[in-house]
């Protein structure tokens, strides 16, 4: 699409009006050779079904809801000719970009580069590290040959050996693991494999002694490999893997026997829509089958409840249990001794916290007194201790690390035996610390860097390594070593283990800033903005927009070869605002984005889109909006309730579309935390006005949209985008630009993902954009005077709208993704609505094998 319609028709009327200018003919014409022509009014056909459901609503009593494609819901010949009508019409449209195969070859090049993890150190005494060499389907776990850490700064390569090749286990690359822990021994290593992006998995176990593939592995691909235990786990899904220290055994979390499942080898698990219910925690010992593990806990009065557990690090002896009711940031926590109880469902359990209230995590213990990371009475969280020696009406949390106003305590690790390395969020920038043993700050590390940082630690190792990568910095792994000393004052010294490096893009070409910008109600919300040096700022670039806006998920920069790829061919603006439901500032930011703020959210959003136009980062009409599960209900509802000619084209993936029925599929119950119920009278109200399936304007020109969604998706299943988009289709169904749906095969959620996979979801979904957009690859970049973020690292200025202060105006450096943090919610919470590890690619993949 162009500049607006009705803009252009009212500058033909009006002749009083001055010609355009040179910057708006100029982003004209750049906008004009790649759109296809495009029929209205000729979508695949969608019978209507004179289907009405009845919700009551508190201020209108009962409400009719028409719910004309349920039968998109249930599985069948009829759904399955639907899908495939609505494939072959996408990709008809598809396969008209002219540029697609070279937007295909241009992405596949510039992915092909080599990706690793942090190294970790397990008890068999050898390190283990992901490394994928560039196009691989999956990365593999290598491990070193002798107990000293390759020099990878002088070794090309992965560096070691091969340990597991997870892309031996299925011919397509679509057999995923989807968790690992080493035993406490080193002895065993546990894995679930996950397959075609199904969130249930499989665990098996095979000795560290029994590399995969086996030296005499005959090459087939297959799920049965070589020299593995005959365990066999089942049904297993929003779970860890808990070894005891005695490394017998371990704990996990499970659904009940689903018959449909098949065979583990089976493909078939992931295309159900059954809500998750009666979750129940499970021990299994090494040796055993399935039928014998201990029952540890379920709970049939409370049957969306969900199980986490954790061993104390230090000395194995407590056994930690989280529970948890849906995804806000609450969680009841319970300790029992292992010493003194026999694993099973009369385990004596010391119920620390016995309600959901808050959010709390085991950072460490010293015997009984534990460290908890929680955001009790403070919102950006603290760390402070209980000691559970004393009766359970004399205990007190007492602060360790208070709260600090201004930033996010977003992760803390133990290590060097006393010492705790900290990281902190400041204004969407990640900031790394070490404290001392009695939680006074030491020092902070990184200085130079500004960025997000992830951090892998463990209590009895002198060292800790950091990784972190960003917008144009595709990934570094650092190494701090602490001197030894007794004074546990943070002294040591800092390494470059290993920095990513690119064969086709040039991180230096691009540069990136921070603004901030208001919001409809007044809200400062900050925005990262990524251009190529050669983009002015003149009102004439196209752009993505990128957002997700719920379940305390920060969106923090990210290094993605796709996004680069685009903006570069197309001389385009990639823009992240950090919208109100995220954690970027704590719980009072993720609860202003909930429920009845829910509205909030899509304000940020498209007011971010505003800034952009009015300070002539981009051209009217030029913006492309994406987000994906919480994200694909954003770009719905934004596109519903922006005016007219705000964005430029839509892409919607795996989103959560029918706001009425989300909580009867799946594991979508848990999301009513952060939505609301829609089967609440109260929350009816604020839920149906937003709902994408049942809001679809008609009476507005919409702008280009392609919707998302795989087979195999068991978080948000396909239905939510299978019935927004027969409603588009048949509501807007002479909107003159195309309103599409793309279904991908073997996929899920996002997770497990493979690389050719991501590689064509990436030229489909960006080439949708370019050419819906009608826009003209960029041949040779011309050279830029533009010397602001003249390398990766080079400050970038620091902006915001209206009357600013000189501390928000300050330079600061780009920022980079930071990874998961090792707390409660990123071990099983963030199994249930994270994506963005899985749409914005990382530079490497998580260390190796849990603890």
């Amino acid at each position: 699409m162009a500049i607006p319609r009705v803009f252009l028709a009212s500058l033909a009327r009006s002749s009083a009006r001055p010609p355009p200018s040179l910057a708006f003919t100029r982003a004209m014409s750049s906008f004009a050779s790649n759109k296809p022509r495009w029929t209205p009014n000729n979508y695949p056909a969608a019978p209507r079904l004179d289907h009405f459901d009845t919700y009551k609503s508190a201020s209108r009593g009962e409400v009719k809801v028409h719910d004309p494609y349920r039968w998109l819901e249930e599985p069948g010949k009829q759904t399955d000719d639907w899908v495939t009508a609505q494939v072959e019409h996408t990709n008809a449209y598809l396969h008209k970009n002219q540029d697609r195969d070279r937007l295909r070859s241009e992405v596949r090049q510039n992915w092909d580069y080599a990706k690793f993890s942090s190294p970790s150190l397990k008890r068999d005494n050898r390190w283990y590290w992901y490394y994928n060499s560039g196009l691989k389907a999956q990365s593999i776990v290598y491990r070193s040959t002798t107990s000293e850490l390759p020099n990878f700064e002088k070794e090309d390569g992965p560096g070691g050996e091969v340990f597991f090749d997870p892309n031996l286990l299925s011919n397509d690359g679509t057999a995923a693991l989807a968790t690992t822990a080493f035993s406490h021994s080193g002895e065993y290593f546990a894995y679930g494999v996950s397959l075609s992006g199904s969130d249930f998995f499989t665990i098996y176990v095979r000795p560290t002694s029994a590399p995969f593939p086996h030296p005499e592995h005959d090459g087939t691909n297959t799920l049965d490999q070589d020299g593995r235990l005959p365990d066999e786990i089942r049904y297993v899904k929003f779970s860890g893997i808990t070894w005891t220290h005695d490394s017998k055994g371990f704990f996990y979390q499970r659904y009940p026997t689903r018959v449909e499942h098949g065979d583990a080898t089976e493909d078939k698990a992931g295309t159900e829509t059954l809500e998750d219910k009666h979750a129940m925690l499970y021990y299994h010992r090494i040796g055993t089958p399935q039928s014998e593990d201990v029952l540890v806990i379920q709970d049939e009065e409370n049957p969306t409840y969900m199980w986490s557990t954790g061993i104390s690090e230090e000395d194995g002896r407590y056994l930690e249990l989280y529970i948890s009711k849906d995804t806000s940031r609450t969680n009841q926590l319970w300790v029992t001794d292992l010493t003194q109880n026999e694993i099973g469902p009369n385990m004596k359990w010391d119920k620390l916290v016995d309600e959901f209230e808050s959010e709390y995590n085991v950072v460490a213990n010293d015997g009984p007194k534990f460290y908890l990371y929680t955001n009790k009475d403070a919102p950006k969280y603290r760390v402070v201790t209980l000691d559970t020696s004393l009766p359970a009406g004399e205990r007190k949390l007492v602060d360790f690390i208070p709260e600090d106003s201004d930033a996010l305590l977003s992760g803390i690790s133990p290590v060097n035996e006393r010492n705790f390395v900290v990281v902190y969020s400041r204004n969407v920038k990640d900031e790394l610390h070490i404290y001392s043993p009695t939680g006074k700050h030491l020092k902070r590390i990184l200085q130079d860097h500004v960025g997000s940082i992830s951090v892998t630690a463990k209590r009895k190792q002198s060292w800790f390594f950091v990784q972190y990568s960003g917008f144009t910095n595709p990934g570094v792994v650092g190494k701090y070593e602490f001197a030894a000393s007794e004074k546990y004052d943070g002294a040591g010294e800092w390494n470059v283990l290993r920095a990513v490096k690119l064969k086709g893009l040039v991180p230096d070409e691009f540069v990136a800033e921070q603004v901030w910008y208001e919001s409809k109600d007044g809200t400062k919300v900050p925005m990262f903005i990524v251009r190529h040096k050669s983009v002015k700022q003149d009102g004439t670039a196209p752009a993505i927009q990128y957002g997700y806006g719920g379940f305390s998920i920060s969106i923090n920069p990210s290094f993605s070869p796709s996004i680069l790829t685009f903006i570069k061919a197309y001389g385009a603006v990639y823009a992240v605002p950090n919208i109100r439901g995220g954690a970027e500032f704590g719980e009072e930011w993720h609860l202003a984005g909930t429920r009845e703020k829910k509205i909030n959210v899509f304000d940020d959003f498209i007011a971010a889109t505003q800034y952009l136009v009015k300070h002539k980062y981009v051209a009217p009409g030029k913006v492309a909006i994406n987000g994906a599960s919480n994200g694909g209900l954003l770009i719905a509802a934004c596109i519903h309730r922006a005016p007219e000619g705000t964005f430029g084209a839509a892409v919607a993936e795996v989103g959560v579309m029918d706001m009425l029925r989300f909580t009867k599929f799946t594991i979508g119950k848990a999301w009513t935390s952060d939505y609301g119920n829609p089967e609440d009278p109260t929350d009816f109200d604020f839920i149906y006005p937003y709902s994408p399936v049942h809001n679809v304007p008609k009476d507005k020109k919409l702008p280009p949209t392609i919707l998302l969604t795989a087979d195999h998706d068991d978080r948000v299943v396909p239905l939510h985008s299978f019935k927004y988009a027969a409603a588009l289709q048949h509501d807007a169904a002479g909107n003159p630009d195309p309103l599409l749906i793309r279904v991908d095969k073997k996929s899920g959620h996002g997770s497990g993902k493979s690389t050719e996979k991501r590689i064509e979801e990436a030229t489909d979904k960006w080439g949708f954009v370019a050419q819906s957009m009608g826009l003209t690859w960029k041949d040779e970049a011309p050279a830029s005077t533009d010397t602001v973020n003249a390398t990766s690292e080079a400050p970038v200025a620091e902006k915001q709208e209206g009357a600013l202060s000189e501390a928000q105006a300050k330079e600061t450096k780009e920022s980079v993704p930071k990874p998961e943090t090792p707390t409660y919610f990123q071990r099983v919470l963030s199994l249930l609505y994270s994506v963005i590890g899985y749409f914005l690619p990382k530079a490497a993949a998580a260390p190796a094998g849990g603890r």
